[in-house]
Order: C-alpha cells, then structure tokens, then sequence
C-alpha cells in the first residue's frame, strides 16, 4: 500500500511539474534575443576598431620612431655643418695676407731701397 502511495504521488507530481511557465511572453523573448544579435553585431564591430586602432597605434609608433631617428641625424648634420664652418674660419685665417705681405708695404720698400741705394751712388761718384 506504501508503495501504491508512492507510485502516485511521483506520478502527480510529474504532471505538475511539466506544465509550461515561463515568466517572459512571446514577444519579450523575440526583442531579447533581438538585442543579443544587435549586441553580438555592436560587439563584433568594436573588436574590429580595436583591432584597427591597435594597427593604427602600431604604424604611429614606427612613425615616432624614424622621426626621432630623423631629428638624430639632423643634429649629427648640424654638428658636422658647424665644425664644417669652424675649419673655413681657420683656413681663412691661415690664408689671410700677413701684415708683411702687404703689396703698399713692399711697394714702399721698394721705393726706399731705390732711393738709398741711389743716394749711395751719387755719393760714390762725388
């Protein structure tokens, strides 16, 4: 007799609990599983900017890096310029005319020396 009990009690109970209920109608379970396909697409999307922006970040960085690489090698041509500009001055110093490489100087000399070796002469002579 228990077990007769028992054996309808679980069959009670197995119909009960198969009853269909849900909490969401229809139409909500349609606009939710709406929303997780635009969420998916959204989400899809955003990984794909990210993935672009990394990209992109990437690219930027080389960038920065050959222009530092650039304003390095400027400098080093600016440097080279300047010492460039240093050994022009000290060539132009040691070529620039002596005070004794005058052309008035040797001129005058010249002059001077005609005048006193003439002046000895005529003084031989008399």
């Amino acid at each position: 007799m228990k077990w007769l009990i028992y054996v309808l009690f679980i069959i009670i109970c197995n119909f009960s609990i198969a009853q269909v209920d849900t909490c969401f109608t229809e139409k909500q379970i349609y606009q939710i599983s709406e929303t997780l396909d635009s969420l998916h697409y959204t989400d899809s999307l955003n990984n794909q900017i990210i993935l672009q922006q990394t990209t992109l970040i990437e690219d930027l960085e080389h960038i920065t890096k050959l222009d530092s690489l650039q304003l390095e090698y400027k400098q080093q041509q600016i440097n080279l310029l300047k010492n460039n500009i240093d050994l022009y001055v000290e060539r132009q110093k040691k070529l620039q005319p002596r005070w004794y490489d005058s052309k008035l100087l040797w001129f005058s000399s010249g002059i001077l020396t005609s005048a006193v070796t003439s002046i000895f002469i005529i003084q031989a002579i008399k």
